[in-house]
């Protein structure tokens, strides 16, 4: 997953990175053109100024939340027969000829 990052150096040396979620940049404009150009000259403004908008990748869990281990059922005794049954079945179905 990929987030945009705010990169901005600090006037006492060193730099700033926050996440997208802490811009709060908003505009408004009479059309949707209108309203993002707005935005864009609110962010060069400050990109004027030595702050960079870039991302940064931050790896995510490939497995189905099914996968991770059975929450509040991990211990119980039927779980693993009734998870077993289910891959069993999605087995026989991806195996079917007549299957579509």
């Amino acid at each position: 997953m990929e987030i945009p990052v705010f990169l901005e150096p600090l006037p006492g040396g060193g730099f700033e990175a926050r996440s997208a979620d802490a811009l709060g940049f908003a505009a408004r404009g009479d059309t949707p053109d209108a309203a993002l150009r707005h935005l864009r000259d609110l962010i060069e403004t400050r990109a004027a100024s030595g702050t960079v908008l870039t991302s940064i990748e931050i790896p995510t869990r490939k497995e189905a939340p099914s996968d991770l281990g059975g929450g509040i059922y991990r211990d119980d005794p039927l779980y693993e027969e009734w998870r077993q049954a289910i891959e069993e079945y999605r087995q026989q179905v991806e195996d079917d000829p007549d299957r579509p």
